[in-house]
Order: C-alpha cells, then sequence, then structure tokens
C-alpha cells in the first residue's frame, strides 16, 4: 500500500496540481477502486486535499517538505544574503541546487514586474538550458560521461541563441570552469538573461549550490551584477556549517548541511 501511496502523490505535477479520481489513476497506474481507498485515507492524514475538481496535495506534505535538511538549512543561511543581493541589484535572485541532472531553484526573489521570469525559472527544463544548472554540469565528475550520453541524442536549444550540440555545450562547460561562473542570453526567458556563481564548501571544484541573477538583456553592468554575485555567494558559504563525519559519504554537499 506504501508504494501505491507513493505513486499517487507522484502523479501531481506543476501542470496538473488539481486531479480528478480517473485521472489519478490513469496517471499513477493503480486501479480505480485502490485510489479512492488510498486517497480517502491520505486526506484523513493531510497528504492530500478534497477540490472542486479532485485532489491536491495537502498542507501535510509541505510541512514535511520544509524540514527536509539540506535544502531548509541552506535557504535559512542564504535568505539574509539573498535579499541584500535583490535590493542592491534590483535583478531577480535565485538558490539553486543539483538534483541529480536537474536543476532545483530553493529560493527566488523578485517583485511584480517580473511575474514572467519567476513563473519561466520554475519550469522543468535540462539543466544544460539555464545558467546555474550549466554551473553543476561544469563541476560534476561525470561530466565527460554525461556529455556523451547527450551526444548520442540532439540538443534542441529552447531559442534561437541557445547551445545547439554537445561540442558547443562542452567548449562552454570549460570557459565556466574557467571564469568561475555561467551565463545564459534569452534561451529561458526571452529578453532576459542570467548571470550564476557557484556556492562552495572546501575546495573550489565542491559546488553545493548556485545564487543567479536574472535581468532584461538592455542592462549594461553585467561585470557589476558578476561581482555581486560573488559578494553574496562568498557571504553564504562563510556562513555554512558542516559535520565533519558527513564529508565522507557520496551524498550530494548540499544534502549534508545542518543549521
Amino acid at each position: 500500500m506504501l508504494g501505491k501511496a507513493h505513486l499517487l502523490l507522484g502523479a501531481f505535477a506543476s501542470d496538473a496540481p488539481s486531479l480528478g479520481l480517473t485521472e489519478l489513476s490513469r496517471r499513477s497506474g493503480v486501479r480505480k477502486a485502490t485510489v479512492h481507498r488510498l486517497a480517502t485515507e491520505l486526506v484523513r492524514l493531510g497528504y492530500l486535499a478534497r477540490t472542486a475538481d479532485g485532489y491536491q496535495l495537502g498542507w501535510r506534505i509541505y510541512e514535511l517538505g520544509q524540514l527536509v535538511p539540506g535544502p531548509a538549512s541552506l535557504r535559512g543561511v542564504a535568505q539574509p544574503a539573498l535579499i541584500d543581493l535583490r535590493t542592491a541589484t534590483k535583478a531577480v535572485i535565485h538558490l539553486a541546487v543539483p538534483h541529480g541532472e536537474d536543476c532545483v531553484y530553493l529560493e527566488r526573489l523578485g517583485g511584480r514586474r517580473e511575474a514572467r521570469v519567476l513563473s519561466a525559472v520554475g519550469m522543468t527544463v535540462p539543466s544544460w538550458f539555464t545558467a546555474s544548472g550549466r554551473l553543476f554540469l561544469a563541476h560534476r565528475e561525470d561530466r565527460d560521461e554525461l556529455l556523451a550520453a547527450l551526444g548520442e541524442a540532439e540538443l534542441a536549444p529552447l531559442a534561437p541563441h541557445g547551445i545547439k550540440d554537445v561540442s558547443q555545450l562542452r567548449a562552454h562547460l570549460e570557459l565556466i570552469r574557467e571564469r568561475r561562473w555561467a551565463d545564459e542570453q534569452q534561451q529561458c526567458v526571452p529578453g532576459f538573461k542570467t548571470f550564476a556563481v557557484p556556492i562552495t564548501y572546501g575546495t573550489l571544484d565542491r559546488v553545493l549550490a548556485a545564487v543567479s541573477a536574472t535581468m532584461s538583456v538592455e542592462r549594461r553592468d553585467d561585470q557589476q551584477i558578476v561581482h555581486a554575485l560573488w559578494a553574496a555567494a562568498a557571504d553564504i558559504s562563510r556562513n555554512l556549517h558542516w559535520p565533519a563525519a558527513a564529508l565522507c559519504d557520496d551524498s550530494p554537499y548540499w544534502a549534508k548541511l545542518v543549521g
């Protein structure tokens, strides 16, 4: 039953926040009668909530998510620096961590005028399309194997200005490792560009997160933005606390963070 409950909860997505019984059964692969029985129990426990259309994830899921040690602690440590960065740059600020081959955003700071940017940043896109994701790819130990696997598939750019093949991506990742920052120009959101720098622990190659700034392509203060990002990343790194024993396993660096 636990496995089937997992399938039910995993059926929800950003493009499907509310699901009816039939659709929940189809997406999860669980029989409708079982879905009804499990959903009723999950509603009672707070993991699901009833809506006019069917079901949505409940508050208990959100409460537990806030307790995940790595992301919760990193977000708490980083927030003051992110707020200062937002004030100083007037850009949309993001805090991201790597999760497998994806880039997961833990925090986004922006105003009402940047609603389009905030919405677009939350999309699920391959890491190589985002500035933060490219930082993570550039510092992965298995990046050569990953690039070889990508070489067997065709990289379809999200925008005309985007990276179009693996050889171009490889060269870009080498440049990122040299200069210690990444960028993307109008690939995620037309009319906007993003710069990202790494948050590290110990050595410069231990990239556990990224802080980035998204702004209009018309702005001409790129160097100042990158310097402000570096200052914020350094401030966050200085305020991180790590248990020595946690550095001995193979978990992502940011997952080892404790308050």
